[in-house]
């Protein structure tokens, strides 16, 4: 389930006078005439074998979350994607690379107890997952939990969209499922949560601390949940 800022833009091919990035900026903000939505260019890259044009990345911000945008610049004109006859959509490949690159660097430095591991073979790959104990696409993928890690190691980081009782159960989960000692007995307790109602007492340091880490994911440029990852992929 994606639950996307509230901030929309009509990025059209548009010409401008020139593609720097306070032109931009000035441009998305004819698109958002909203004075306490800020704008900013956080990076360009330039695009092989196409002369002129870049891969232009860019923060929509309303003071508490942060909204991550890509366009394409070339000359004075600015596009939504680029598309490859070959290869397809060069906006999913490079947003991807991004986004990869900015888990990453979340995941290297996550605490442990935002981790919850289920599944420890090393002949397997694992997959990170994040997730959320209300989202209706999360259940479905954990009422088949057991299919998924007769191939994978799974670990969990909760980054719910959902509001405090979502943010409650991730905080059941991680103190219960972490203490079982057999896998069976933490599939049953994740089970149980992304089912049933909170039924035991949260603090609200413990919130805080799930509310922090959804927070930093989504602003690194996680999109929605269920999402996966290969860990591999993170750990490079």
């Amino acid at each position: 389930m994606t639950k996307k800022l509230i901030l929309t833009t009509a990025i059209l091919s548009t010409s401008l006078f020139a593609a720097t990035d306070a032109q931009i900026v000035d441009y998305f903000k004819t698109q958002i005439p909203v004075p306490t939505v800020k704008i900013n260019v956080t990076s360009r890259i330039a695009i092989d074998d196409i002369k002129g044009m870049e891969y232009v990345s860019i923060d929509i911000s309303d003071g508490s979350r942060i909204q991550k945008v890509s366009v394409f610049t070339q000359g004075d004109l600015i596009f939504p994607d680029v598309i490859s006859v070959n290869s397809g959509s060069i906006k999913k490949r490079l947003d991807k690379q991004k986004l990869i690159k900015e888990l990453s660097n979340l995941y290297k430095n996550e605490d442990k107890q935002n981790i919850l591991v289920l599944g420890n073979d090393p002949k397997k790959e694992t997959l990170v997952k994040f997730t959320d104990p209300e989202c209706p696409f999360c259940r479905k993928e954990v009422a088949v939990i057991e299919e998924k890690l007769k191939t994978y190691n799974l670990k969990y980081i909760f980054t719910p969209v959902h509001d405090r009782s979502s943010l409650e159960k991730s905080i059941l989960i991680y103190k219960q499922a972490g203490a079982a000692k057999t896998l069976d007995e933490k599939i049953k307790i994740v089970k149980k949560y992304f089912n049933a109602e909170v039924d035991a007492k949260v603090t609200d340091e413990e919130v805080a601390r799930v509310e922090k880490t959804r927070k930093k994911y989504f602003a690194a440029g996680l999109k929605g949940v269920p999402f996966y990852v290969n860990e591999k992929e993170l750990l490079n």
